[in-house]
């Protein structure tokens, strides 16, 4: 019995049922993240992390390889989506160990209620993307008083 890839890219049925048990119970995000807009392949998921810092709200998201071209980002209503493609080399290689991902990543961030969506500011350092928004002022509650209606 072989373990590990072939040199040949020939899977052994360890890996091919490896590989279906991971894609449909380890990472099944990357099923629920397709998008007709990237029909030239399945996207993966992009990982991200949603914070407060004072009066902003901040999403990161890694981005390795991808050029401010590379993405686009939309904020629809309380959505914030995330594109991009990421490429890899353009020559057929005979690989000897292939873990880098290439192709179109997606993700949509549902957003906390209290952010600007208008307010939103991207910008990608060192392969990371930051996206930025605005808190809202949390308005405090007011008190209504009820009436009778036959009044």
């Amino acid at each position: 019995m072989r373990y590990g890839r072939s040199y040949n890219n020939s899977l052994t049925l360890r890996e091919a049922i490896s590989q279906l048990l991971e894609e449909s119970f380890i990472h099944p995000a990357n099923q629920l993240t397709r998008d007709p807009k990237l029909a030239s392949g399945d996207p993966q998921s992009i990982p991200v992390n949603v914070f407060q810092s004072g009066d902003k709200v901040v999403v990161f998201a890694p981005m390795p390889g991808l050029q401010p071209e590379d993405m686009e980002i939309s904020v629809t209503g309380d959505t914030l989506s995330i594109q991009g493609k990421k490429r890899g080399h353009e020559e057929r290689h005979e690989f000897l160990q292939h873990e880098w991902t290439v192709g179109p990543y997606y993700r949509d961030v549902h957003l906390p209620e209290n952010v600007e969506p208008e307010s939103a500011r991207a910008s990608l350092d060192n392969g990371i993307l930051v996206v930025t928004f605005n808190r809202l002022e949390r308005s405090e509650p007011r008190r209504v008083e009820v009436r009778s209606s036959k009044g």
